[in-house]
């Protein structure tokens, strides 16, 4: 089965540039052809692996708005005492 000439998923006639602004330095074949962007793009830790240490502030958003508890979490403590999953999305 081939792709017809007016197919969206058909890399060959996808219109890149509609996508990409015009003052941005590099294409998305530029991109794809990037050994880094492609070495991002693979995860390189599997189930079970112990995860990087990081800690972030924590905030309060029971108001509707944002509020430091002037807490700090702490992965490496917090995965000490129990499993943890983390979930990262964007939601934009």
């Amino acid at each position: 089965m081939s792709k017809s000439d007016d197919d969206p998923t058909d890399a060959a006639t996808f219109d890149w540039r509609a996508f990409t602004p015009e003052d941005s330095p590099k294409g998305l074949p530029d991109i794809m052809a990037d050994p880094d962007q492609k070495r991002l793009a693979t995860a390189d830790l599997v189930e079970g692996d112990i995860a990087f240490d990081f800690e972030s502030p924590v905030a309060d958003f029971s108001t509707g708005s944002e509020r430091s508890t002037g807490e700090i979490f702490h992965l490496q403590a917090l995965a000490a005492a129990r499993p943890v999953a983390l979930i990262f999305g964007s939601y934009t």
